[in-house]
């Protein structure tokens, strides 16, 4: 068996629910665990997010449960930003079929910040971040410069191609799901179906500031999903968690992170041959 589809980004762009929806397909087996991280574990694993990567083939192989689907995918979007795994990608698997969603990266670099602030990683303000890059190292690469997404794209194109690289938008999916995993199927072969596309992530903030502060420990969340019922643990989410209107980016720290972006956004539109000037 070999995995043939990777989601590999981008983070923050809609890859939850492209997993969500591929997943409700006949022929189609997604990985149990969303993000396996199996091609970059050892990157994963000096970040701050306390991931615990699939780190040896046979775990890998081991959770997808269908592995004679036509389609067999998973979607761990660290795949996109480190300049290795294309490359690893394509010696397990050159056949691969590579999905990726790109985001307004300002839009992007925000949500991120706002998820892990909500996560109670990150207590330092974007502006301060942003005026000190050397100094938040961690947080500068997974705001800022994941969100580069000009060499990203570039090497799958490089070492894949374009006919097996799909590159998608944020906002196509906002504006029609319906059509936009149509267009997924289209590209994986698959039938069209009908799925639900009921919204997954909505933005939600911890009711109790502790919330946040134990909720940064991914062991913590993945005892809870393991052995606590769903329907329990949905309730308790309810409790614990509110839905909350998102915060709005200050407008001078959108006009330097627009300034940032700037070139990077004009070299992947040549590279796309799309326009990308409600970026700017």
């Amino acid at each position: 068996m070999k995995v043939n589809t990777f989601i590999v980004g981008a983070p923050k762009s809609g890859t939850t629910s492209l997993h969500f929806y591929l997943q409700q397909h006949p022929d189609v087996c997604m990985s149990e665990i969303k993000e396996p991280n199996y091609f970059t574990a050892k990157e994963v694993v000096k970040l701050y997010y306390d991931v615990s990567p699939v780190n040896s083939e046979d775990w890998y192989h081991s959770i997808f449960k269908e592995p004679t689907s036509r389609v067999v995918g998973e979607g761990s979007v660290s795949y996109l930003f480190y300049p290795e795994v294309a490359q690893k990608i394509y010696n397990y698997n050159p056949e691969a079929r590579i999905l990726i969603i790109l985001r307004n990266p300002v839009q992007r670099a925000f949500s991120h910040y706002l998820m892990d602030c909500r996560l109670g990683l990150c207590d330092i303000s974007l502006e301060d971040i942003l005026d000190n890059p050397l100094k938040y190292p961690h947080f500068y690469q997974q705001f800022i410069e994941l969100g580069m997404y000009h060499q990203q794209i570039k090497r799958y194109i490089d070492v894949f191609g374009r006919t097996q690289v799909k590159v998608m938008f944020y906002d196509d999916l906002k504006t029609d799901a319906n059509l936009f995993i149509d267009q997924v199927f289209s590209f994986l072969a698959l039938t069209s179906q009908d799925i639900n596309t009921v919204v997954k992530n909505k933005f939600k903030q911890p009711s109790i500031t502790i919330v946040a502060k134990l909720y940064q420990f991914k062991w913590l969340r993945s005892c809870l999903n393991i052995f606590v019922p769903k329907r329990l643990l949905i309730m308790i989410k309810s409790v614990l968690f509110k839905d909350g209107k998102k915060p709005t980016l200050d407008p001078s720290i959108k006009r330097k992170l627009s300034e940032i972006y700037k070139k990077d956004v004009a070299e992947l539109s040549k590279l796309l041959s799309k326009d990308l000037s409600a970026w700017e």
